[in-house]
């Protein structure tokens, strides 16, 4: 078994929420909690239902964000591109043709 951590827990008071109560500090429905639960950090004792502490709220927060192009270019500035050196075009297959050989030598008698 391996031991879990909960290092994105920085909760000096644990407050567990439940699924309705997670679902209105997210302002989301709860049915989506209860859909989704595989893929979000909660906390399970036993048979009783997941729990959340504010930490987990805030993970999910940040998986769910959505950032266009041009946010995430204020966020993280893009370096300019390295220059590369350019090779020639590939052709096609089709269009490459077998060279022209030698001619045949006539024998002469």
């Amino acid at each position: 078994m391996t031991a879990w951590t909960r290092k994105h827990c920085v909760c000096t008071e644990v407050r567990n929420l439940d699924y309705d109560e997670a679902a209105a500090a997210l302002k989301i429905k709860r049915r989506w909690l209860e859909d989704n639960i595989s893929r979000l950090p909660h906390q399970k004792f036993g048979g009783n239902p997941a729990v959340f502490c504010m930490c987990d709220l805030r993970v999910i927060q940040a998986m769910q964000a959505v950032l266009p192009a041009d946010a995430l270019a204020v966020i993280e500035p893009v370096e300019p591109a390295k220059q590369t050196p350019t090779t020639p075009p590939v052709r096609a297959l089709a269009a490459i043709k077998p060279a022209k050989g030698r001619g045949r030598a006539v024998a002469q008698v």
